[in-house]
């Protein structure tokens, strides 16, 4: 499959491209400053552009089957990064006729406020609420899309090394989960059909 990394240089972006050609993809990483990205010698095509320019994502997606969304937020006060990103790849998707589309939101979204601790709580209504609600309006965006998504709410990232026991489940308390674990996830939707159109919490 051709995969389109959007967020490739970010600390979860990074493993989910690496993820993707290991498990033999046809790899693409959108980023906005290419030095940045470590590829190295791997067999990945970089392209380097602007999230927020509609036409820049639109040129980046054209030609592939699968878009995996890594975006972060800029800061505590960002409020558009991830809602004005995913706007702009469903767009183009729509516009390309890519179908499949894989999208990192995080545990406490929606129904998933039940499954988190109190202290990611009092976080999402304090210091991380402008994160939050561009997390609730993102997902809004994708679940509105007439595109094959599914939306990974991620428990608490760490940058432990790769485990391989986690679990995708709307009902138990979430955790913490490994980077890379979440990653192998993500990857594993672009030919997976198990969550198509759902949202699912993912946690060690």
């Amino acid at each position: 499959m051709r995969v389109l990394v959007i967020g490739a240089s970010g600390k979860t972006g990074n493993y989910v491209w690496r993820q993707a050609l290991e498990q033999g993809h046809e790899v693409s990483v959108f980023v906005r400053t290419a030095s940045k990205l470590d590829a190295g010698k791997k067999k990945v095509n970089v392209i380097s552009g602007d999230v927020f320019s509609a036409d820049s994502v639109a040129e980046a997606i054209a030609g592939h089957d699968a878009v995996i969304i890594c975006l972060g937020s800029t800061g505590l006060g960002d409020t558009s990064t991830l809602t004005t990103g995913t706007r702009n790849v469903i767009a183009a998707m729509t516009r390309h006729d890519v179908p499949r589309l894989i999208v990192i939101s995080s545990a406490g979204v929606g129904e998933s406020w039940q499954q988190i601790g109190w202290m990611s709580r009092i976080l999402f209504k304090t210091m991380l609420k402008n994160v939050f609600k561009d997390h609730i309006a993102q997902e809004a965006l994708v679940k509105q899309a007439d595109l094959d998504w599914t939306i990974a709410r991620a428990g608490i990232l760490t940058d432990k090394p790769a485990s391989g026991d986690y679990r995708a489940d709307n009902m138990a308390k979430t955790g913490k989960i490994a980077r890379a674990d979440l990653a192998d996830f993500l990857v594993m939707q672009v030919t997976g059909k198990r969550y198509m159109r759902q949202a699912i919490s993912v946690s060690a």
